[in-house]
Parts: C-alpha cells; structure tokens; sequence
C-alpha cells in the first residue's frame, strides 16, 4: 500500500472511530472527527500528512456536504428571515475581529498589519463545518438554524471582504480600494449566481430532493 492510499485509509478509519464515539458521547460526528484528524495528523501521531489527492478528497468531501445541505434548504425560508442573518452574521464578523486585533496589538505587541491578520484570522469560520453539526443533530428545518445557515454565507462574504483589505495593506504600492472592492464583487457575482443556477436547476428537477444521498 503507498503513501496516499495509506493517508487515504487512515483518515477514513479516524474519521469513523472518531464520529462514533462522539455519537455515543451524545456529541456531534463532525467534533469526534476533527479530534480525531488532530490525534492522526502531523501535530500528533503523525500517520496522515496532507498530499494533493487527500486535499482533493477533502475538497469533495467538503462539496457533497454542503450540497446536501443545499437540498434540505429552502430560499423562500431563508427569504422570510429578513435581515436576521445579515444582523447575526456582520456581528459574527466585527466583534472577533476588533477583540482578536487589540489582543494582538496589546498583548503580543505586534505591529498594526501583524494585528490585521490576526483579527482576519479570528474571522474566518467554516460553514461545512456548521452545517454538519446542524445536520447531526436533525435540526435544519428549524428557523434558528436557517439563521445560523444564512449568516453563515453573510459571514463568508464578510470575511473574504475583511481579508482583501488586510492584504491591500501588504501591498508594495499601499493600500488598494480596487482591490477590495474587486473581491468583494467577485463573492456577490459567485453567491448570486449559485442561488440563481441551483434554484433553477432544481425547479427544473425536483425530483433530485428525494434522492437518498447520505454519505456521510
């Protein structure tokens, strides 16, 4: 057996023990499995290092998730929040990044564009990550969970926002409004046109949301 299939059996076996014993711990899957990626992975045991075809596996694995939690998912359900997630997620944003940045500055004593990255750091979040624990606890379909989804998304487009504007300030020529501005017209085009093209794709199929995809 080679390295990557080796890397490949390893992170599967991690990923399984890891999820039952959360399960039996009354825990979500998704916490016994990263858990258990720490436990296999360099910091620790050393078993599992990232090659491009477990990164490749990751990245699907990443997508079937969020596609499963897409068709459980209604954009008219998510219309009637309002401006509920957009509130949620614009906090989720501005309170880790002013507290992480005065702790780096103050604390650490770094200097200001060190302080930036890591508030842009405690910014960034993982919406598979949020629809797992979600999923795992059957709780989709209710509206605090719709909140959480949506400001999810808002949160993404927040922070790829935060993220051009720290990196303009490490730009030779300085700090760059087309830059961010750019960014963050690149993550409403992309958003946009996910919700127009899947929307209508499944209209025109519906039958695909009862397909028995449970993979995971």
């Amino acid at each position: 057996m080679n390295d990557a299939l080796q890397h490949v059996f390893y992170t599967f076996l991690g990923g399984v023990v890891g999820g039952e014993i959360a399960q039996r711990c009354r825990a979500p899957q998704v916490v016994g499995q990263v858990v258990a990626g720490l436990v296999i992975g360099p910091s620790c045991l050393g078993l599992v290092t990232l090659d491009e075809s477990l990164h490749l596996l990751a990245e699907l694995g990443a997508v079937i998730l969020l596609f499963l939690v897409g068709l459980e998912t209604s954009l008219e359900s998510l219309k009637r929040l309002g401006m509920m997630p957009f509130k949620v997620g614009s906090i989720g944003v501005i309170i880790p990044f002013c507290l992480s940045y005065v702790w780096s500055a103050l604390a650490l004593g770094t200097d200001f564009a060190a302080s930036l990255f890591v508030g842009a750091c405690f910014v960034a979040t993982s919406a598979g990550i949020t629809a797992k624990v979600l999923r795992d606890f059957g709780a989709l379909q209710r509206e605090e969970s719709k909140i959480i989804l949506g400001a999810a998304v808002i949160d993404d487009v927040l922070g790829m926002l935060v993220l051009g504007v720290v990196a303009s300030f490490q730009r030779p020529e300085g700090f760059s409004v087309g830059v961010v501005v750019g960014g963050l017209i690149g993550a409403l085009v992309f958003v946009a046109l996910a919700l127009w093209i899947g929307g209508a794709f499944i209209k025109r199929h519906p039958r695909l949301l009862d397909l028995p995809l449970d993979p995971l």
